[in-house]
Parts: structure tokens; sequence; C-alpha cells
């Protein structure tokens, strides 16, 4: 019972409409009339009645207004409308809701001369009204019945908004118009300058997309005010036709481009990242596709579409935690809901919403659009800034402590070197003090008279002076920073002979009655070294003397020689006492004793491992030391086996 007062009201309200459709009475204090509500239509798909007198012909093809059908190529479009005056106003105005319309032709049924009539072809001085937007002017006497017929085509198919107005609201309308358009061209061009900044300093790919993107808005505002036909090309018509074409059909691909460079989808999201590929694929081969058919039809299906993928991608954009990601989600899907639902899919494509003004829906949409976009990068730019100042911190904070760690580590050295410079000056004063003593004691036995053999004491002197001018000559020679490579006999020596004479000589130096040298060779193809064998020999056999001399009296030795790559390994261990690792650390260096007492009794000043050392650096090779497994000391040195020389 309580549906019976909405059905009564809703059959008052359809009866009352094709009562009244095809005619429109012109009263006073209406502001304008939509023919949609009023006319009879015919959507001539197939382009058939190509004059008026046709369309006569066939009255009942008109028919009150209905949501037109998807066509993949333009078609016409036949409106009739009885116009009956009860005003005192004689001159109204006709408006499409379009600055320009490629097929636009106006007659009175009574009258032989049209009222417009204008193709693709036509110029914009061709109009009778000199404004962005198409208007027509109509005369109708008050008291007066005429019927007019209108014969149109839309770009893209769009329902256009046929509305008469009287010349009250015309000039308001067209003034309002001019006022929107300017303000949404002006806000357009200073978030473009805004961009164009933006990409100056930032010169990225994403702020390029967007840049490119921006630009291309603009012109789609100014084209559908009507600007560009205007001023730019008022006597191309054709070429607006297809101006309006590039702009609709490029204009998805940038945003695509920006969309996905934004979101960085390539690493946050691949399979999306594919799938917009995808998407830009199809697009850019449907580019020549609507230049082809002068028709956009596939761009506006694939748009279509598109929504699902949008949707999720502003459903995953507001899962995530980046800097400006939910307000770009927000615009993405505002461009959802004002370009792709209402213009696209409801209007121009779907046409769902009959009464639509496409333009506004178009120019607000993008205009919401840009502004979040721009709001959304500006947030992001200065999270980054904000996470960069906070790198750099970081990296100053970083390089701060490491200045700090490399004074204490230079000032630790320093204290070393001190500390090593004074080891070597005490070491040094003793070494030299013991042979000055023993020779002033005999210059002053010699002065006094007290000795018994005067040539003996002269002998003693003598090979006291000898050992100290030996020892200052290899101080010199370990202390000398030159390489020793020009002062080595350097041959193409045969490794199976040499390591026989080192072995033999070795032995020699050892008592075998209680210490032991085993021999370990592990050769494979090596059959000749570049070396001064006789002081490599001497390196091997002051290692094992060193091992005999402090290992103990039944210390065993092992020496090794091993083939290994582009070298040739040398090592000698033994089985005596260990070292601590401050000893390892000076072993070689000149002067270093293991008892600090320095006592003569083992003999040797500490300059043998040093003189080793410089042999081995002079070979361009390595020494080094550490605990042997067998229980003392491991001394390994790598000599390599393509060591440049020249023959003496």
């Amino acid at each position: 019972m309580k549906l019976l007062p909405l059905l009564l009201l809703i059959t008052s309200w359809t009866s009352c409409f094709f009562v009244h459709a095809g005619s429109l009475e012109l009263s006073d204090g209406q502001n304008a009339y939509d023919l949609k509500q009023f006319g009879l239509f015919f959507h001539d798909y197939d382009k058939q009645i190509t004059s008026l007198s046709q369309l006569q012909d066939l009255p009942q093809l008109l028919k009150p207004y209905s949501i037109q059908k998807p066509h993949i190529k333009p078609y016409w479009k036949w409106s009739k409308i009885e116009l009956i005056n009860n005003t005192d106003i004689t001159n109204w105005y006709v408006s499409f809701g379009f600055a320009r319309l490629p097929i636009l032709e106006m007659y009175w049924l009574d009258e032989s001369q049209n009222i417009i009539l204008l193709n693709e072809q036509s110029s914009f001085s061709k109009r009778p009204l000199h404004y962005p937007q198409m208007y027509v002017p109509i005369n109708i006497l008050p008291n007066e019945r005429k019927t007019l017929f209108i014969k149109y085509q839309t770009f893209a198919n769009a329902p256009a908004k046929i509305q008469i107005h009287p010349p009250e609201h015309f000039n308001n309308t067209v003034q309002l118009s001019l006022l929107n358009n300017a303000v949404i061209a002006g806000v357009v061009i200073a978030i473009l300058l805004i961009v164009l900044v933006n990409l100056y300093f930032n010169r990225n790919l994403t702020n390029v997309y967007y840049a490119i993107w921006s630009f291309m808005f603009l012109l789609i505002v100014i084209d559908m005010a009507g600007f560009t036909y205007q001023y730019l090309w008022p006597e191309l018509g054709e070429f607006a036709t297809t101006f309006s074409i590039m702009l609709m059909v490029l204009v998805p691909i940038f945003h695509l481009l920006f969309v996905r460079s934004f979101l960085q989808l390539k690493h946050h999201h691949p399979q999306l990242d594919n799938i917009y590929l995808g998407c830009l694929t199809i697009y850019i081969v449907l580019v020549p596709l609507a230049l082809y058919l002068q028709s956009v039809f596939y761009n506006l299906l694939a748009s279509s579409l598109i929504i699902v993928i949008f949707i999720y991608t502003c459903y995953w954009c507001w899962q995530q935690r980046a800097p400006g990601i939910k307000i770009f989600s927000a615009s993405l899907l505002n461009h959802v809901l004002f370009v792709n639902v209402l213009t696209i899919l409801g209007a121009s494509f779907g046409n769902i919403f009959a009464a639509f003004d496409i333009s506004t829906y178009i120019k607000i949409g993008y205009l919401i659009e840009v502004c979040l976009f721009t709001v959304a990068m500006a947030v992001q730019h200065k999270s980054v800034q904000r996470q960069l100042v906070y790198h750099l911190q970081n990296q100053v904070d970083a390089l701060n402590q490491s200045v700090l760690n490399e004074q204490r580590n230079s000032q630790q050295k320093s204290e070393q070197v001190k500390k090593q410079e004074q080891r070597l000056f005490t070491d040094l004063s003793h070494e030299l003090r013991t042979p000055l003593t023993v020779m002033k004691i005999q210059v002053e036995s010699l002065q006094h008279n007290i000795v018994e053999n005067v040539h003996e004491s002269y002998s003693k002197l003598h090979d006291k002076i000898d050992e100290l001018n030996d020892f200052i000559n290899t101080l010199m020679l370990v202390s000398d920073s030159r390489d020793l490579h020009f002062g080595l006999n350097i041959r193409s020596t045969a490794i199976g002979p040499f390591i026989n004479e080192v072995n033999h000589s070795c032995l020699q130096k050892l008592n075998l009655q209680k210490q032991r040298l085993t021999l370990n060779c592990q050769l494979s193809g090596i059959e000749t070294i570049n070396i001064d064998k006789n002081a490599i020999a001497k390196v091997v056999e002051e290692v094992v003397i060193n091992a005999a001399k402090f290992g103990g009296a039944n210390v065993e030795v092992i020496l090794s020689f091993i083939d290994k790559d582009e070298h040739l390994i040398v090592r000698i261990e033994d089985s005596g006492n260990p070292l601590t690792y401050e000893a390892h650390q000076l072993l070689f260096e000149p002067l270093f004793r293991q008892e600090p007492s320095r006592s003569s009794l083992l003999g040797g000043k500490g300059m043998g491992l040093a003189v080793c050392k410089k042999i081995i650096q002079a070979h361009q090779g390595e020494i080094t030391s550490h605990n042997s497994l067998l229980g003392g000391v491991c001394i390994e040195f790598t000599l390599p086996k393509s060591f440049a020389y020249e023959p003496v």
C-alpha cells in the first residue's frame, strides 16, 4: 500500500513527459531548457539520413531521447523540437556543451534557408557567434510556433548537452564559462610551473613523466575550453579534431608511466608492474589505430577496462607506509571516479548518464587529480629530503668517528714507534757498548804495559773492529729502504739440486746425535725457479740455525718445499719453545732478541732474520712467522716462480 502513491507519481510524470515530447513552451522566468527532456531524437549510426527531407519522409524514426549505444565510428544525431514562444523575447540561443562540433546543421521546418551549416573543414570565422564555446542564435517571434531540426555529431560520440537560453541567461552563461575556463587554465599553468621548477632541481624520470602529463592536461583544458580552436588554428577545423584525438590517446600513456614510476612498481610490486607494461603496450598500439579510424572507441574501451587495475592500485597504495602514498592513492581514486567512471564509462562510452556535462567533469576531475598529485610529490620530496639529511648526518657522525679512531690509531702507532725507537736505541747501545768495552780494556792494558802478549792484544782489537764494522754494515743494509734486487745474482736455478745443497748445508749446522732435520718436498711439475740461490740458501740456513740454537738440545726441524699455484713455499718449523704474539710481531725487526737481557751466551745480535726479510722482499716474496704444530716456531716464506730478472 505504501508503494501506491509512488507508482501513481511516476505514472503521472511519465505520461506528462510523453504528452509534451517534441514540443517546448518558452516562458518567462526560466533560465535554460534542456532539449533532451522535450525533443525527439534519432541516432543515425549508419549515416543514412543525409537531408532534412529524408527525415521528414520517415517521421517514425524520431523518438524521445534514449541512451545511445556505443559505436566504433562517429555517427550523426538528429533532433526535432517544436518551440512555442509565450514570451516577448525574440532572440534565443542554443548551446551544446562543447567548444566545437565536427558536424552541425540547424533548420527551421517552414523556412527554406538553414540557420547554420558547419562541417569538419569549417573555420572558426563561420560561427555566428565568436565565443570559445559553441552558441547558435535563433529567432522566434512572441506567440509564434516553429519547429527546429538539429543535425550534429560530437567528438568521441559523447552526448551533447543541448540547451536553449534566453538572452540574460546566455550572457551570464558565456561570462561564467569564460571565467571558469580561464581560472582552471590559470591554476593548471601555476601547477605546471611548480612541476617544471621541481623538474629543474630534481631531474628524474618520474618528474619528467609528471611534467609531460601536466602539460598535456593543460592542453586538454584549453582545448575543451575552445581556446585552441579560437586562437591557435581557427582555420584548421579538421586538424582540431585530430589534435583532440591525439590528446585523448596520449594522456593515458604518460599517466600510466607516471603512476608506474612514482610507485616504483618494478621494485615493490613486479607483478603489477608487468600488468602496467601490458596496458602501456595496448595504449601505444591503439594510437595509430585511433588516428586511422578518427575514433577513440577502442581507447575508451581500454580506459574502461583499466578501472579494476586502478582500484587495485589504490588498495595496494593505501596499505603502504611510504610518504605521500595515501594522498597519491586518493588522487588515483579521483581519476577513476571522474575520468574513468563518470566521463568515459558513464557518458562518453557507456552513455549511462544522459544529461551530462562531460567537459566540466573532465576539467574538475583532472584539476583535483593534478593538485593531489602535486601534494603527494611534495610530501614525498620532503620525506626524501629528511631522509637525505638523516643519512648525511649519519655519514658526518661516522666520518667524525672515523677521524677520532684514526687519531687514536695514529697516536697509538706513534707511541709504538717511539717505544720501538727507544727499544732499538737501547739494543743498539747495548750491542755497541759490548765491543767498545772490550776494546777499551785492551787499549788501557796496552797503555799501562800490563799485557803479556802485545800482538795478541792488537789481534783482539782488530777482531772487535771488524766485528763492529760488520754489524754497522748489516744494520745499514736492513735499514735501507732501497730494494736489494740489483745487488742480487738472480739466475734460473734447478730446484732439485738446490734443495739437496740446502738440505746438506743445514745438516752440517745441527748436532745430528741429538737434533734431527727432516726434508719434505711437495713439488709437482716445477723444475726451475729464478732466485739468487746463495741468498736464499743463507735465509734457510739462518732460520735452521736459530731453530737449533733456541729450540733446545733435542729439537726436531722440518724443512718443507711446497709448490702452490704461482709460488714456491719454503717452510721451516721446529719443536722448540713457542713465541708470544708480541714477539712474532717484532721477530723480523733489526736488533730484536726475545730475552730482554740480550745475553751474549747464545750469541747473535738480532740481525739475522731482519736480513732474511730484506732478501725475501728483494725477490718480491713475503716472509711470516707463527707458532708451529710441533710446539715451537714456524717461519714461512713464499717466492714467485716467474720472478722477472735481468742476467748479470
